[in-house]
């Protein structure tokens, strides 16, 4: 969905521990960056030729316009503040630039998230359901529509192409996951191991839809050459 010439300079946003950066790297000059320096630990182990930094997304150590595409691939429901993160991504991203996005969809499915249904049945205490830094400061994972995103988006980005996946068996799996290793068995280690059952059930996912009913939402974005 990227849809850039080969050997672009592309920025993997919320890289985690560079799975999707490892992919990227194969058509493009990329660069990753994650607030979890666990996530960042890992991603510079899966690839020492790539440029990594661990930091928040709202402040990126970037000049303008320094890259042709940005990846955020369920990145936008995690941060505190959607728009200081949009300002900077449009403030990196050259005018005509690709913007990639992929958030939870609120819809019918939004009531199997896995991270709020955790919460719901223990509740705010830790351990947490994810190791993510924000997650204290921001404790809901965010569902958006298709009008919420453009909203938020603004100006600064005219919305080509919109792709709806999933049908939330991924979610059942983690919350599986998270009851019983993490909080049962107070184990992170072994969650975070296991954990790739649920990334692999994810990626399977993503080849499957119900339209509009579905559990994630992707857009392709193009930059304004007016965006502030």
């Amino acid at each position: 969905m990227l849809d850039l010439p080969s050997g672009s300079r592309v920025l993997d946003l919320g890289c985690a521990f560079g799975y999707g950066t490892q992919r990227l790297a194969r058509c493009y000059r990329v660069v990753g960056r994650d607030l979890d320096a666990g996530y960042i630990d890992r991603a510079r182990h899966r690839l020492p030729g790539v440029d990594l930094s661990c930091g928040p997304a709202e402040s990126l150590p970037y000049p303008d316009h320094s890259f042709d595409g940005v990846v955020m691939l369920d990145v936008l429901e995690h941060v505190i503040d959607e728009e200081p993160v949009l300002r900077e991504v449009a403030r990196t991203l050259r005018p005509g630039g690709t913007l990639v996005l992929s958030v939870p969809h609120q819809g019918i499915l939004a009531q199997l998230d896995s991270l709020n249904l955790y919460r719901a049945l223990v509740g705010a205490d830790p351990p947490f359901p994810t190791e993510d830094p924000s997650w204290p400061a921001s404790p809901h994972h965010r569902h958006y529509s298709l009008e919420g995103l453009r909203t938020i988006l603004g100006d600064n980005f005219q919305v080509e192409a919109v792709r709806f996946s999933g049908i939330g068996l991924a979610e059942i799996i983690n919350l599986v996951l998270l009851m019983t290793v993490r909080r049962a068995l107070g184990s992170a280690r072994w969650y975070s191991i296991l954990q790739y059952v649920y990334f692999a059930g994810y990626v399977i996912e993503d080849q499957l839809s119900i339209g509009s009913l579905s559990y994630h939402v992707m857009l392709r974005c193009r930059r304004r050459p007016t965006a502030s």
